[in-house]
């Protein structure tokens, strides 16, 4: 039985490895290679520069955005945002775009490049998130790992 099982075997493989030899055809498959289509059109694209905070072209889905971001900046009773404030050295970074359950978010960095003696290096001061639909700004507490709602002082 064992022979008989190793020539049947040994049958099918010359069968059909006689087959594909005599048909001009491989195990493997080639993919027919095409020139590609893409032209260099000599246009000189727009880098996307995140320090001026465009990243997402945020500026242009939201142009509202700077500005809420600005007041909020204007009126935060963080210490360091104050501080960076006074010598006009605060930037801030769109530094993602979050789809939660209850809406959307842009989350924001707000710092300043500091020297720390081996070269400049960005300080964070803030993180906040702000609703793209209500427009609402949450302060995010590093300490309690949670965000809560900003309130607009009067």
């Amino acid at each position: 039985m064992k022979q008989a099982f190793v020539a049947c075997v040994f049958l099918l493989f010359t069968a059909c490895h006689s087959n594909s030899v005599n048909n001009d055809q491989s195990d493997t498959a080639a993919a027919q290679v095409e020139q590609d289509t893409l032209t260099y059109d000599n246009v000189t694209r727009e880098p996307i520069n995140i320090t001026d905070s465009s990243f997402f072209k945020i500026n242009d889905q939201f142009p509202w955005m700077g500005d809420t971001i600005r007041s909020y900046i204007q009126l935060s009773t963080n210490e360091m945002v104050k501080s960076y404030l006074r010598d006009s050295s605060i930037v801030f970074m769109y530094d993602g775009f979050e789809h939660t359950d209850i809406g959307n978010c842009v989350r924001v960095q707000l710092g300043a490049d500091v020297n720390n003696g081996e070269g400049m290096i960005f300080s964070t001061a803030q993180w906040i998130y702000v609703d793209t639909l209500s427009r609402a700004i949450y302060e995010y507490d590093i300490a309690a790992d949670s965000s809560h709602l900003w309130v607009r002082p009067q």
